[in-house]
């Protein structure tokens, strides 16, 4: 299997606080080593690999997987994200297991609490017992947990967490969740019946009216810097999945593929790394800074590169050289990355980075670059670049239209216009020459002409209509926009 590099790395490393090998598959032995991993710091066992890192394989693996899986799920309290890989090295079956430190610590095996000490699992003693109750309290604390002032169930996205709920039944296969409401509790994103700021901006019908600074940004430049022009400029204000879903979307649009053919087989290639570029992503979206009215997630595509950055220090103790092995996985947003985890968006915990730099290397691209300055963390991904054209966006839109028609339209927009950006301008005016071009036009027309959402396009209607310059004609399912008879005889003057 594709992810046999990550045996090859484990074993150029020792046993460890966080790393163990068993040669044979022994439940009880696993789960209370898996245990002490959740209390401590998260790790990774391998099954199959003797205490000397000798190569012994598991029979009939992806069944014994099965078995591992639903003995932990249902054994181990609190439930916690347990990712179990089979993974073929050298010709032989092993099985992976990973887990992140657990947020609701202490996590108990039939009743028992237990310990990571160095290489060795022990049970819990009093003195660090207290301290997991210590750090449990804390996290309750953390901003994932406070609740949303104002926010009630309605205001939740109901299809996705009914799509979450199904893959959560999946992953724990006797739970009983009698409703959308008892599900929240049971995951913890609904807390003395208020719903949590993790909830809101994973769940949230419109998650910016009461957290703006999870809105993401998508910026396409027509050069290798940044500045006032851009090729395409995309605010993402829907709660994660959808963010999510209409992200990647885009990105295969804009991205392209590229057309191969051998013999009388064709093949499509796209023309960035998928995997390494939705890791990158997804880890911003998890890891981000939230708790901060300056956070934010922006998405940069220049001529030359691709940058994520997300305001959010790496967690003390890890370091941008760190990222390229195998290192701890600390989560600052616990809640967030688990949803995540049942949503099948992260696959394997822990190993993120190193299959980024992977996916790069197989799929023939540069490695990918970390850098962390003050409380940014960004990484970039060398000569993955957009197809887009800055010429080529209004180029329909202008086509016999005289420039001196053009710097009218431009005048007329100027009161509603004063104090925004130069990129929204660009896009009222090419609306604008869109009614201009071919009256009684609807919002979905404008849409496909100038590849701008449909959200920002009704808002920007919206500002268009209240100034009297457009007015909708027609009735709701058959009419369209027009341009007013006072603003249309200022153009044609």
């Amino acid at each position: 299997m594709e992810n046999s590099f990550i045996i090859e790395n484990l074993l150029q490393q020792k046993e460890s606080v966080r790393l163990e090998f068993k040669a044979q598959l022994d439940i009880d032995a696993i789960a209370k080593s898996i245990t002490s991993f959740i209390n401590t710091q998260g790790g990774d066992l391998v099954v199959g690999i003797d205490d000397n890192k000798k190569l012994l394989g598991i029979e009939n693996a992806q069944q014994q997987s099965v078995l591992i899986q639903n003995a932990l799920v249902d054994l181990i309290k609190p439930t916690a994200p347990i990712s179990i890989q089979v993974v073929s090295y050298k010709k032989k079956d092993v099985i992976l297991i990973s887990v992140w430190e657990g947020a609701k610590k202490p996590y108990q095996y039939k009743g028992v609490i237990y310990d990571r000490i160095g290489q060795t699992t022990k049970t819990t003693n009093p003195e660090k017992l207290t301290d997991l109750i210590s750090q449990r309290k804390q996290a309750d604390f953390h901003w994932e947990r406070m609740p949303v002032l104002g926010a009630e169930l309605t205001d939740l996205d109901f299809v996705e967490i009914e799509q979450t709920i199904k893959l959560y039944a999946e992953y724990r296969n006797n739970v009983e969740i009698e409703d959308i409401e008892d599900f929240l509790i049971q995951v913890g994103l609904l807390q003395n019946g208020n719903i949590t700021n993790a909830c809101m901006v994973l769940f949230g019908k419109n998650p910016i009216r009461f957290i703006p600074q999870s809105r993401i940004r998508l910026t396409l430049y027509p050069s290798k810097t940044s500045g006032n022009q851009f090729v395409d400029d995309k605010i993402f204000e829907g709660n994660i999945f959808k963010n999510i879903t209409a992200i990647f979307e885009y990105l295969d649009i804009i991205y392209g593929k590229s057309l191969t053919v051998m013999g009388l087989i064709r093949t499509d290639r796209p023309n960035y790394p998928v995997l390494a570029l939705r890791e990158g992503i997804l880890n911003a979206i998890v890891h981000r800074d939230y708790n901060s009215v300056k956070g934010f997630l922006q998405i940069s595509i220049y001529s030359d590169r691709t940058a994520i950055s997300n305001y959010g220090a790496l967690p003390d103790g890890i370091t941008v050289a760190d990222l390229k092995e195998e290192h701890n996985s600390i989560l600052r947003n616990p809640d967030i990355a688990q949803m995540c985890f049942y949503r099948k968006y992260i696959e394997m915990l822990g190993t993120g980075t190193l299959r980024m730099i992977r996916d790069c290397k197989v799929n023939k691209f540069k490695v990918p670059v970390w850098k962390q300055k003050e409380n940014t963390t960004t990484v970039t991904f060398p000569d993955v670049v957009h197809n887009r054209k800055s010429e080529g966006v209004i180029r329909g839109i202008t086509e016999g239209i005289s420039k001196g028609v053009i710097a009218k339209i431009e005048g007329i927009t100027e009161g509603i216009t004063e104090g925004i950006t130069d990129d929204v301008k660009d896009k009222i005016t090419k609306i604008l020459l869109v009614l201009y071009k071919g009256s009684g036009v609807r919002t979905v027309d404008i849409e496909k002409l100038i590849d701008i959402p449909a959200k920002s396009i009704e808002r920007y209607i919206k500002q268009l209509k209240d100034a009297g310059i457009i007015e909708f004609k027609g009735a709701n399912r058959t009419g369209g926009y027009y341009l007013r008879e006072k603003a249309e005889s200022k153009i044609n003057k």
